[in-house]
């Protein structure tokens, strides 16, 4: 996954940032920032470049990367581990002199970047390994600092997504299975909330493997290979008091999503015994970002920005990415749902 097109899943009940500025403006140094934090992760990446302003083609300025990027050098990038306590109303402060720890983040750059608007050869990131060592119960503030002048530029606080989750349904019991009236089958997936998340995907990590016998020579060579195809729910939005969260998974998606990505691929395939829900969630300040920049479905909307970036635009936010239940699914070769698949013509 992509570090940093952040253009990500698909919320806004508090009032978000409003930034406005003139593209033709004398110039200012107002810093861009982008990081998600996930406990899971390997490695936090921080995508930090500067707003562009001149009179002309923006498109042209957005593709040459001086216009959007700081050059190597110019910035140190950290993130502070700050201790909390913890008010009556369940409320997290930091507290102490000095945070318990500091980050540093390595410049470095990538080259898979997406295509698009934006200058996309390499794109520079800063990078500091985390598996394993970021902790619940802290809050965490990430700082840009001029190396010039020794400014903190832009800052941030956030706090991780916290708890333990359950798959209430599907389980090994009832299975991942569709139930319901014949073309209008669907599959309740229904899990338990966790502390800080505001918004939850589902994903279906449907497994099957290619099958392909050589007859060519004796004795026959027998080749399987494993693959996976992600199915994405339907988003869900809580108000962070309820304990549980359900969507449905229409059959007739499931299956067309599979067609579509084995679209004339005719191999003999076997479709695996189990399926992984991966169950993503967003913090609330991720959640209001998706909102804001999510396309409007109404002209009479006026659009605005959503930033929790202090001196700057952007979003520092958590998200789990990384929580998933592996559930059985009917094996028999009789049962609706290895039949629905048989019908799809795509190998299996």
């Amino acid at each position: 996954m992509k570090p940093f097109c952040i253009a990500i899943l698909a919320l806004l009940f508090f009032a978000s940032c409003e930034v406005e500025f003139s593209p033709n403006d004398n110039w200012q140094n107002i810093p861009v920032v982008y990081c998600l934090l996930d406990q899971d992760d390997d490695t936090t990446y921080v995508r930090v470049q500067r707003c562009f302003l001149g009179e002309g083609n923006q498109y042209r300025f957005a593709s040459v990367s001086d216009s959007i990027n700081y050059p190597q050098g110019a910035l140190t990038v950290l993130m502070e581990e700050w201790n909390t306590w913890v008010d009556n109303d369940g409320g997290y402060h930091r507290y102490g002199d000095n945070p318990r720890n500091i980050y540093h983040f390595d410049y470095t750059l990538i080259t898979n970047k997406d295509s698009g608007v934006f200058y996309n050869t390499v794109q520079p990131v800063y990078a500091c390994p985390t598996r394993n060592m970021l902790d619940t119960a802290c809050i965490y503030c990430l700082k840009v600092i001029d190396n010039a002048t020794g400014d903190t530029i832009a800052k941030s606080e956030t706090m991780l997504i916290r708890g333990t989750m359950q798959l209430q349904n599907p389980n090994n019991v009832t299975l991942f299975q569709f139930s319901g009236v014949s073309g209008n089958k669907t599959c309740d997936i229904k899990w338990t909330t966790i502390r800080d998340a505001r918004q939850y995907q589902p994903i279906i990590r449907f497994y099957y493997r290619d099958f392909i016998i050589d007859r060519s020579h004796l004795p026959w060579d027998t080749t399987i290979t494993p693959h996976y195809i992600d199915i994405p729910c339907n988003v869900v939005k809580s108000n962070m008091s309820e304990r549980i969260c359900s969507t449905k998974l229409e059959q007739n998606s499931f299956l067309s999503y599979i067609r579509r990505a084995l679209e004339g691929d005719t191999c003999n395939k076997n479709v695996m015994d189990t399926v992984d829900v991966y169950i993503l969630c967003a913090s609330e300040a991720l959640s209001a970002y998706l909102y804001a920049t999510h396309p409007m479905s109404s002209l009479n909307q006026e659009p605005f920005v959503y930033t929790n970036i202090e001196g700057g635009l952007g979003v520092f936010a958590a998200r789990r990415r990384h929580i998933f239940f592996r559930v059985g699914t009917p094996i028999s070769s009789v049962s609706d749902y290895i039949k629905q698949l048989k019908e799809l013509g795509v190998g299996f």
